[in-house]
């Protein structure tokens, strides 16, 4: 999974569009030289919608990897300007779902596990900062709004690691084996 600086849900169509040129990016493998090229599409949930995001694919390590707009969760129907909501709530899951834009008791369920987040451990160890994990991430990419989507940009390009929001943090934008639900 990679994402571009500057291209959002809103914005991904418009410049990604069937029949576009794709910026040229680099395979996010470090130990890789290869570079990334069209590989086709696959469909997910995005907003409730099914949409089509763009597959890219290594010329040389043969790796593919979705070009996600920046401001998406992988492997979730979020974005993260609505789980930044969510985490600012300190109110519980009820309140959080609320300011995330969901409603009733799945909704409930699902700020819960957010508010809980798989990632967030590993992310605790990897911002060098005292504090909670979004005291962290606020000492690290500041107040405002669009902090977890400078964070993701933050975590890329210093680290390496690509945050996929609750669904945790992946190394090169690579999900583990045990994350795919194979053997490792």
């Amino acid at each position: 999974m990679i994402c571009l600086p500057g291209i959002d849900s809103k914005s991904y169509w418009t410049r990604l569009a069937r029949g576009m040129a794709i910026p040229e990016v680099a395979c996010p493998d470090p130990s890789c030289p290869g570079v990334l090229a069209a590989r086709g599409w696959y469909r997910r949930y995005l907003g409730g919608e099914r949409v089509a995001l763009r597959r890219l694919r290594c010329d040389r390590c043969g790796v593919s990897h979705a070009l996600l707009p920046e401001d998406v969760c992988a492997y979730q129907d979020l974005t993260l300007p609505a789980l930044e909501a969510a985490m600012r709530h300190r109110a519980g899951p009820s309140a959080a779902a609320r300011a995330a834009g969901e409603q009733g008791p799945a909704a409930v369920r699902r700020a819960r596990r957010w508010l809980r987040g798989s990632s967030w451990p590993r992310l605790r160890a990897l911002l060098p900062v005292p504090g909670s994990v979004w005291e962290r991430i606020l000492a690290i990419v500041g107040e405002g709004t669009g902090q977890l989507i400078r964070l993701r940009h933050w975590l890329w390009s210093k680290l390496g690691w690509f945050l996929g929001g609750p669904a945790g943090l992946f190394r090169h934008g690579r999900p583990t084996a045990a994350f795919r639900g194979v053997a490792p």
